[in-house]
Parts: structure tokens; C-alpha cells; sequence
């Protein structure tokens, strides 16, 4: 928790509605936060990039205004997100971990690659990385056996996952009062990053 901290508390002090993390005055601050905690959460290991911390600086940099466009979504909502930001990320993002920073046209990138930058800068995605991807129900259609995910797996895991979210007012609560009592704030809410913790310690 003490790395997503680190992250989560400048998001919270730097996203306003005129500023945030990935913007012109920000971004340097934000790379580099994100590029020493990514390595020890092992996200590009046996990567075929050479070089995937200068492939996420300049993915961040391309991701800054999809980015900008939905900050303000929370999982709740994902099926309202627009989809050509949500799918520029999702290649900038997955990009970083492969052969010389190359994007495929199928959209077919290891789901660490994305997530857990996404997780750190956004909260609403879970990291999938293989443990929670082997204690989530089958019905998300997540298999825990592939290390890679298209976008479309993905975006309709994280569909199913924000409607079942929403059919449980009480985990919704718990979330939010476990947020507001160690962040201070009622909103934005990670619901991303518990869920995440909630897979990741178990079925």
C-alpha cells in the first residue's frame, strides 16, 4: 500500500479541474514516481523491451489528454467510458513491454504492462497480474494461464466486474469508508486497487 500511496496522494493533490498528473507542469513528477515503483512491482519483467522506462515516458506523455478525458470516471461507470481514449491508452500502455516499444494492431499486450500504471495513476482498473487473475470467477472470462490480454478482454472483464460493483451497495460502502479514512477525501475512490488487494489475497 505504501507504493500505491506514494502515487495516490500526489494524484489526489495534483487532479483538479484544471491540473492533473499527466499534464504539461506534472508529468515529470508523475514518470518518476511511477518509474521506481513499476520495476519493483515487476511489471516488465521478461519484457522484450530493451529500454521500458523511456517507452513509458513517452507513452505518458501520449497519453495525457485520453488520459485527462477519463480521470473522471470511476469503475461504477466504466460502460459509459469513451472508448477511443480508454483503447489509446490501453496501446500506449501495453506498448511499453514489447519488442522496441512496438504497438500491435490486435491490441494484444501483457495486462501488467497497462494495468498497473493505469492502477497507479487512476485506481479503477485491477493490475490482473497471474494471482488475481487466478482467484477471479471464471465468468469475467479472464483466463489465468495467459499473461496477455486483448483490449476487448479486458474492457469486458472490467464491465462485468463495475456491473456486479454496482449490484453490491455494501461493498460499494465498505470501499468508500476504507478510502475516505485513510486518503481524507470522499472522492476519487480507487475501487480498482481494493478489488485488486480483495483478488489478489484470495478467492
Amino acid at each position: 500500500m505504501e507504493n500505491f500511496d506514494h502515487v495516490w496522494k500526489w494524484k489526489l493533490q495534483t487532479d483538479t479541474d484544471v491540473t492533473n498528473v499527466l499534464d504539461e507542469d506534472n508529468i515529470r513528477e508523475t514518470y518518476k514516481r511511477l518509474s521506481n515503483i513499476l520495476p519493483k512491482w515487476q511489471t516488465y519483467r521478461n519484457g522484450k523491451n530493451s529500454s521500458p522506462l523511456k517507452t513509458l515516458s513517452e507513452s505518458l506523455k501520449n497519453i495525457s489528454l485520453p488520459y485527462n478525458e477519463i480521470r473522471r470516471y470511476s469503475l461504477l461507470e466504466f460502460e459509459e467510458i469513451p472508448e477511443a481514449p480508454l483503447r489509446k491508452i490501453w496501446h500506449e500502455l501495453g506498448r511499453v513491454k514489447e519488442y522496441k516499444g512496438q504497438m500491435n494492431e490486435e491490441g494484444y499486450y501483457y495486462a501488467i504492462a497497462v494495468c498497473k500504471p493505469l492502477l497507479l495513476i487512476w485506481g479503477q482498473t485491477l493490475a490482473f497480474d497471474s494471482k488475481v487473475r487466478k482467484n477471479m470467477p471464471r465468468k469475467y472470462g479472464i483466463p489465468s494461464y495467459r499473461f496477455k490480454l486483448s483490449y476487448d478482454e479486458w474492457r469486458n472483464a472490467m464491465c462485468a466486474i463495475s456491473e456486479d460493483l454496482n449490484d453490491n451497495a455494501a461493498c460499494i460502502e465498505m470501499i468508500k469508508e476504507i478510502s475516505s479514512s485513510r486518503y481524507k477525501v470522499t472522492e476519487p475512490v480507487p475501487y480498482g486497487r481494493y478489488l485488486d488487494i480483495y483478488y489478489w489475497t484470495g478467492k
